[in-house]
């Protein structure tokens, strides 16, 4: 069991120990150092949180300032877990679920749900954070399919318009409703992780959750951070493409993630319009500004399929993507770039 009160953001007190640790210098928020020898080292930690493998890399003036940094920004993020997981039951999410309102919800949540329903609203509902219902529907049936008459009566569950959302009370207008943050909570840790390093004074920096990662700055080789698109189908050795990232987040889905038939037609990412996974895609891959919106649209794409997911991505600035079919067909946006193979 979760105890919210115990988790706090990151305090000025904290931050000063960071700088102390560090051996730097606070100055006008940032922190900064003796670098007249300008060497840097690349500082390396994973973890295992809540759930998922967190990868952090922070190019350092020293391995000792660099490890102070990553405790920091784990245990920021770790909080923020905390808010979005519907797994924990005193979790916000997870009361919310049980009971049908949550009063005083942490600003994180409000932010993370009032995004999710502008993407809700950018992709006609092919993302939908109160999916949650269907989801439950298939993993209660494992490898036996739901029957249609129960995949339709669930869908009466299934609308992020019936979720209400205010500073003082998010709340289910429908008795029933549940909601799932898996396919946007992890873009937004990413993007906090991110944001508490920058604070501390990095700005070279690779934040990565269980796929979804965003790569700020450069390598300490002055070179951008290199990410490797992998098949759907194939050993996690085999890349279809890769990419240079340098300010830019990175989030894929795909049907092999978690599937409920053997030839992965059914699986995880259903269309909560229909009650149906989409049978076109088995990946997709979302180039982005934040973690959070390519955590998003990675989802509602696979729902989406080709046609409709491209002319969507065409008509977004700064946002590229790059589609498998369970063919291994490959699509992508019109500036999508493999920078090298």
């Amino acid at each position: 069991m979760t105890d919210f009160t115990k988790h706090k953001a990151i305090s000025r007190r904290d931050f000063i120990k960071i700088t102390a640790v560090a051996g730097g210098v606070l100055v006008g928020g940032k922190l900064v150092f003796d670098l007249t020898n300008e060497q840097f080292v690349t500082v390396e930690d994973s973890r295992f949180l809540m759930g998922t493998i967190i990868n952090l890399a922070v190019v350092a003036e020293s391995k000792a300032a660099g490890d102070a940094a990553i405790t920091a920004t784990f245990a920021e993020m770790e909080r923020q877990m905390a808010i979005f997981t519907h797994r924990e039951r005193e979790s916000p999410v997870a009361i919310l679920n049980r009971t049908g309102k949550f009063s005083k919800p942490p600003q994180e949540l409000i932010v993370v749900l009032t995004q999710a329903m502008e993407i809700s609203e950018m992709t006609d509902g092919a993302f939908d954070v109160t999916v949650k219902p269907l989801l439950d529907l298939y993993q209660q049936a494992q490898l036996d399919l739901p029957m249609a008459e129960a995949i339709e009566e669930t869908l009466k569950l299934v609308d992020y318009t019936q979720l209400a959302v205010s500073s003082n009370e998010i709340a289910f207008r429908k008795p029933g409703m549940a909601l799932t943050l898996d396919g946007i909570a992890k873009g937004y840790i990413v993007d906090a992780g991110v944001t508490v390093l920058k604070r501390l004074g990095y700005d070279n920096v690779y934040v990565e959750a269980g796929g979804d990662l965003l790569a700020s700055g450069m390598k300490e080789d002055d070179t951008p951070w290199k990410i490797g698109i992998r098949s759907p189908r194939e050993s996690q050795l085999t890349l279809l493409a890769k990419i240079n990232v340098s300010d830019q987040a990175v989030a894929t889905s795909g049907d092999y993630f978690q599937y409920f038939s053997e030839d992965m037609r059914h699986h995880h990412i259903i269309d909560p319009r229909v009650g149906f996974s989409s049978p076109e895609l088995a990946s997709v891959t979302i180039l982005s500004g934040n973690a959070l919106k390519s955590d998003a649209l990675a989802t509602a794409l696979m729902v989406m399929g080709v046609d409709e997911g491209l002319n969507l991505l065409n008509s977004l600035p700064d946002v590229e993507g790059y589609l498998v079919s369970k063919s291994l067909n490959k699509y992508q946006s019109k500036g999508f770039k493999i920078k090298y193979q």
